[in-house]
């Protein structure tokens, strides 16, 4: 008999630790802005040039999709490094680190992305 009830509470010890382990999705209010950017994010992509509105690259996606991006701020350290108005740099690549705005809605289409460092590689 006793051991049918070491059994039964190990059972049920066993379900509660497997259920506890499930975790409930939380939501971030608003109002918080520590959630705002990520900073410090690194990309490598080949520079097509100057568009009407930023700097344009591309980048080859692991589904083998080419994948087009337009920065439309980059920090004035960054621009020094490479004279990105020049047709010279068209095809190069480019490690590029940039901190993205995860506020961008597609009513603003206000993307904040600013390229804070630039590498050639």
């Amino acid at each position: 008999m006793k051991t049918k009830q070491l059994f039964v509470l190990a059972a049920f010890v066993l379900m509660v630790f497997s259920l506890s382990s499930f975790k409930t999705e939380t939501s971030i209010p608003n109002n918080l802005d520590f959630a705002e950017y990520q900073n410090g994010l690194i990309v490598y992509a080949t520079y097509k040039g100057m568009d009407g509105t930023g700097y344009a690259f591309e980048k080859k996606a692991k589904n083998g999709k080419v994948v087009s991006f337009t920065f439309h701020h980059i920090e004035e350290a960054a621009l020094k490094k490479y004279n990105l108005k020049s047709e010279a740099l068209v095809g190069s690549l480019f490690k590029i680190t940039f901190n993205k705005d995860d506020n961008f809605t597609e009513e603003t289409h206000d993307d904040k992305n600013t390229i804070t460092d630039l590498e050639k590689s």
